[in-house]
């Protein structure tokens, strides 16, 4: 499927936090299966170099997937809220880019 919207963000977190955003992520990742029937991936991805460092991996069919309803759920904004004000995250970078269409996605 080409045109599919990615985003990739790349996070290092606290160590003494990791339990506590993984639970939170898993409950967010949860709602966003339950509800966004039409988000095609939400990942999260563990170094296996450092353990407090994860990617998470987004894929939509479009970016207004992303922002309505992904980015307006009540669920998404007080997970944001949280890493945001909590000091959890110590690095943080990321991209957003399109799928070409060239290679392939099994799942």
């Amino acid at each position: 499927m080409s045109g599919v919207f990615c985003l990739y963000i790349r996070v290092k977190l606290k160590t003494d936090a990791i339990a506590e955003f993984l639970e939170r992520w898993g409950k967010l990742a949860s709602h966003v299966r339950a509800n966004e029937p039409e988000t095609l991936s939400y990942e999260l991805c563990r170094s296996d170099q450092n353990e407090d460092e994860f990617m998470i991996v987004e894929r939509y069919p479009s970016r207004a997937q992303l922002e309505d309803p992904h980015q307006t759920s009540e669920e998404f904004k007080a997970f944001k809220e949280w890493w945001t004000s909590s000091g959890v995250v110590l690095e943080k970078s990321g991209m957003s880019c399109v799928e070409t269409g060239v290679g392939y996605m099994s799942k």
